[in-house]
């Protein structure tokens, strides 16, 4: 198996000296970044949506300038770029407005860089890939010499964490994404397409926005919560490990992590620089399941949850009161199990998959996560 080290440095602030002081100490401790000298290299941010960034659902501009300066400083060609959320329309348009609302249009203005509005794509064959043997991948990724993300911590309702490996999803065209969901509607199934995924990319190096995460039923629905930390690596699969370590959530427990762990991408990691303290009262997200040391009764629940998933799992409910009719929900699902009639979005929960891409893109906070009276029963016995 494959040693990494994950380079960590605190930071609780967003002031420009100090962010890029961390991102210093962390890259530094990771091994220092790879060779960008002369070549063309992708700083691939997290953004989700054109959400503010006090929302903390997007990689904090002051991160990005950041890592971009770094890049330039050892006379990387820079550019910077991402496909924004599964049902986000890829188009220069709409990247104009994603990219001025998340910072990312300052960023560049003050790094000296233009923006690439080039909207373009390529196929790309893995006949490696576990669960997937082609991909079609954003130009940008595709003409890189060096790929360099630049994620957020968060978690998830779907894969129940996103950070390094997830951040990747990003180089595939926006309205492609809601695709790969109806095919892998299993968690465990849509991970091992995600690690197939980064095994085509290859991202040369990862830093990780830990300074604010964001907790409980993310990507985009939950709460910022400080976090206190600036992560590094040159392993997605080893910096995803020691950040779920930090938000006290079991590495064998996420589904990205442990198809790795299978493949022997990754092995021991070490963490150099300040030392990672777990944050304890991290909220995850209401669908996650730590599975780990259970007694006889839950781990008799949990093989018998693959049977009960719809009862058990939560199930998207519509606010009325918060939803506008906007219809991002309904362009999203990958299986047309919602519909907006006069003005609000109607859900057919016998065809909902709990992909939990409706939740994950409401801007609006309209949609809520909520279980049967049989959920509610087994999830206690779970957690008790």
């Amino acid at each position: 198996m494959i040693k990494s080290i994950t380079g960590s440095a605190k930071c609780n602030t967003y002031e420009r000296a100090k962010v890029v002081e961390a991102v210093l100490k962390a890259v530094k401790a990771a091994g220092g970044l790879p060779r960008v000298d002369g070549r063309k290299v992708l700083l691939k941010p997290n953004i989700l949506s054109d959400a503010g960034v006090d929302r903390a659902v997007t990689t904090h501009p002051e991160v990005i300038y950041a890592v971009g300066k770094m890049i330039l400083d050892a006379g990387g060609i820079l550019s910077i770029a991402d496909s924004p959320g599964a049902g986000i329309v890829y188009s220069p348009r709409v990247l104009k407005k994603v990219y001025h609302k998340c910072g990312i249009e300052k960023v560049a203005e003050e790094l000296g860089i233009q923006l690439s509005y080039d909207t373009g794509y390529q196929e790309r064959s893995f006949p490696e890939g576990n669960v997937m043997k082609r991909f079609t991948i954003i130009n940008q990724a595709c003409n890189a010499d060096v790929i360099i993300s630049v994620c957020k911590l968060k978690t998830h309702m779907f894969t129940h964490f996103s950070g390094a490996v997830k951040n990747t999803f990003g180089v595939v065209p926006g309205l492609d994404k809601p695709v790969f969901h109806s095919r892998f509607p299993d968690a465990i199934d849509f991970s091992e397409m995600l690690v197939d995924l980064n095994e085509l990319i290859e991202p040369d190096f990862v830093v990780m926005d830990a300074i604010v995460g964001m907790e409980g039923n993310g990507p985009m629905g939950g709460e910022p919560r400080e976090a206190g930390y600036v992560l590094a690596s040159h392993s997605v699969y080893g910096l995803d490990i020691s950040a779920q370590t930090l938000i006290n959530m079991r590495p064998e427990s996420i589904g990205t992590t442990m198809a790795a762990l299978r493949r022997g991408l990754i092995g021991e990691v070490e963490v150099e620089g300040d030392e990672i303290v777990p944050i304890l009262d991290y909220v995850h997200p209401s669908t996650y399941l730590p599975r780990a040391r259970e007694p006889w009764l839950k781990k008799k629940v949990y093989r018998n949850l693959q049977r009960v998933g719809k009862m058990y799992e939560p199930s998207p409910v519509i606010n009325t009161k918060m939803c506008i009719g906007c219809g991002q929900c309904a362009r999203i699902c990958p299986v047309k199990a919602v519909e907006i009639i006069q003005g609000k979005a109607v859900f057919d929960l016998t065809n909902c998959i709990r992909c939990y891409c409706c939740h994950e893109m409401c801007q609006y906070h309209a949609i809520q996560m909520k279980r049967s009276l049989t959920g509610k029963v087994v999830h206690r016995i779970i957690n008790t």
